[in-house]
């Protein structure tokens, strides 16, 4: 092979590792600051499709108002805006708002970057002036953001999805453990598709942006899309290697079946 044909061993950069072939590196280049759920979230909410309560679906009662889910099936949609945001888009409060069609412009321009992608140099971030931070703008325009952030059905689609019904084994999990503390020791947050496959009790998304080791556990901070509020929290036991996320109005709570999403490609 002529010196012009050949393929440096370097050409298979991580990133294409990671996108083609599930092989998770951790990105080396450097972060402005970490993710923070006061500010780098939505200012409104995931909807579910159905009426919970306390975990398990309840027929919604007759002297109850009907309550209209407008922006349902979104979680996967809005976790990953969330972090396109935070690795895209850059917010200077001192200048003026864009009008509407700037702004719808604008955040497509942010969705339509691939989400495993290294962060954008602030130079190259794309600007929303006239707000400080995800959060503030999102309050300001709720509708803009819902109406271009994503299509929901597409995520019905994704290459990643597959999967679901291989076991996820106790080691699988211990190394995607090591995996999550090493991102975040590096500043990156990791996106969690949380499942009990084939029970459906459930099916969701989670921001991991945070982690507290304890003695016999680590504590994991979440950003929830169906909460608005305040972050919940992910458990992981390294003696039983399990996974548990907390109480909410649509889960019970208990052991989950975790899977990384939307580091390449194929995930």
């Amino acid at each position: 092979m002529s010196p012009r044909t050949q393929v440096p061993s370097n050409r298979l950069s991580p990133l294409l590792l990671q996108a083609l072939f599930r092989i998770h590196h951790t990105p080396a280049g450097p972060i402005d600051r970490p993710f923070s759920h006061e500010t780098d979230r939505f200012a409104f909410a995931n909807e579910t499709v159905w009426n919970y309560v306390e975990g398990e679906v309840h027929p919604q009662a007759e002297r109850e108002p009907a309550v209209a889910r407008r922006y349902t099936r979104h979680c996967f949609v809005m976790v990953r805006a969330a972090l396109q945001f935070w690795k895209f888009a850059r917010f200077d409060s001192n200048g003026p708002p864009l009008p509407n069609d700037e702004l719808v412009r604008r955040i497509r321009r942010v969705c339509a970057r691939h989400v495993w992608l290294p962060p954008l140099s602030p130079d190259r971030r794309i600007v929303f002036p006239g707000f400080g931070s995800l959060r503030e703008i999102s309050a300001s325009a709720a509708g803009l953001f819902q109406d271009h952030l994503g299509a929901a059905w597409p995520v019905y689609l994704r290459v990643g999805n597959f999967p679901i019904c291989l076991p996820v084994s106790s080691r699988a999990k211990a190394r995607l453990n090591r995996e999550i503390l090493r991102d975040l020791e590096a500043g990156y947050p990791t996106l969690l598709w949380l499942y009990n496959f084939p029970s459906l009790n459930i099916n969701h998304t989670v921001l991991v942006y945070q982690a507290t080791p304890e003695p016999g556990r680590i504590r994991y901070q979440v950003y929830d899309p169906n909460y608005a509020d305040a972050p919940k929290e992910l458990q992981f036991e390294p003696a039983t290697q399990t996974f548990t996320f907390e109480p909410t109005f649509y889960f019970k709570g208990g052991p989950v079946t975790p899977r990384a999403v939307y580091r390449g490609f194929f995930e």
